[in-house]
């Protein structure tokens, strides 16, 4: 490999596009979409649904569907190696090993017929390439390590028998289970209620400190990103409109679709009867061309060039980026 990657980010995005083609339209879902995650880091990629959020970890897992989707533009580095050069055969033995997901429904990403602890060990034989017994003692071992009560026995129950929190514990258990360097979570507590939601979220951090797998959390919950992300990527409409550290970005939210989000949020500081904001207007189509800022229908600030330019992502503070012609005029309201 080449030396200059030595001290790389592990996953180096660049200007990614994707594609999905239907009969009569192209809905362009990525525009180009750049970023960096590091080793051992946390990364949360926050935005509406259809942002992009969950296209933008399929693309890189290489797993759109073939007959309608498709990667059109970008290079996604790992480790230096550019993916999308990669043959199908060499991306299965980074697929579920060196990067593994946690999807948001485990119920649509765990067989029905096989057993929970059987799944965990087909991953494990796989890519590790040990023997069934061998691998099954390693599955009741990621169970004990998501904290599974009464592990020997789930290890043989199937995905109904379990309640949800459980299933999505045995997820992780699975991506964890050959030691990835990259765990990307979609939303791994959505389906759940707010208790669970908790407890899988700091079972996450606490396996990431443990483990020192880097981690891609994809969410729409901007309070998940406070309490387990050390930087945030904010996503609008298929591109990056602002990217930081959670601190800054929570102290110095620059971009108006941002500051939007954060007004949209749960605050104990305003009382009880103020109504949360709302962001007036609609996220526009990804069918048809945008020209200029994709907000800019939607800002309180937006001006001609707003209209008419696509702001390119620039540090308007250090290491905090934003996409946005105004932003140093709005940086005070």
């Amino acid at each position: 490999m080449d030396t200059s990657f030595k001290n790389a980010p592990l996953l180096d995005v660049r200007a990614l596009e994707s594609h999905f083609f239907g009969e009569e339209s192209v809905t362009r879902a990525l525009g180009g979409v750049s970023f960096q995650i590091n080793k051992g880091e946390t990364l949360g990629i926050v935005g509406e649904s259809g942002c992009g959020k969950s296209v933008t970890a399929l693309s890189i897992l290489r797993l759109l569907p073939k007959r309608t989707a498709k990667t059109v533009g970008g290079e996604i580095f790992f480790k230096g190696r550019n993916l999308l050069e990669l043959s199908e055969r060499e991306m299965r033995k980074i697929r579920g090993d060196r990067i593994t997901m946690v999807f948001q429904d485990p119920m649509t990403s765990l067989s029905p017929v096989h057993t929970v602890g059987r799944q965990i060990a087909e991953a494990i034989e796989i890519h590790a390439r040990v023997s069934r017994p061998e691998a099954m003692k390693k599955s009741l071992e990621m169970l004990r390590l998501v904290r599974i009560a009464d592990p020997e026995r789930r290890l043989n129950n199937y995905p109904h028998e379990m309640s949800g929190g459980m299933r999505q514990r045995a997820m992780i258990a699975m991506a964890l289970a050959c030691s990835p360097e990259l765990l990307i979570a979609d939303e791994p507590t959505t389906a759940l209620d707010v208790t669970i939601q908790a407890q899988i979220l700091r079972l996450i951090v606490e396996l990431k400190q443990r483990t020192g797998t880097a981690v891609m959390l994809i969410t729409h919950d901007l309070g998940v990103v406070a309490e387990t992300c050390q930087r945030v990527i904010v996503m609008y409409a298929g591109r990056v409109v602002e990217q930081a550290t959670v601190k800054d970005l929570f102290e110095y939210p620059l971009h108006p679709y941002t500051k939007g989000l954060m007004r949209s949020m749960p605050d104990p500081r305003r009382g009880r009867q103020e109504r949360l904001a709302e962001i007036p207007g609609i996220v526009p189509s990804l069918r048809e061309p945008i020209v200029g800022c994709s907000f800019a229908p939607r800002c309180p600030f937006a001006t001609a060039i707003c209209r008419e330019q696509t702001p390119g992502l620039r540090d308007v503070r250090p290491g905090h980026a934003v996409a946005c012609w105004r932003a140093e005029e709005a940086m005070g309201t």
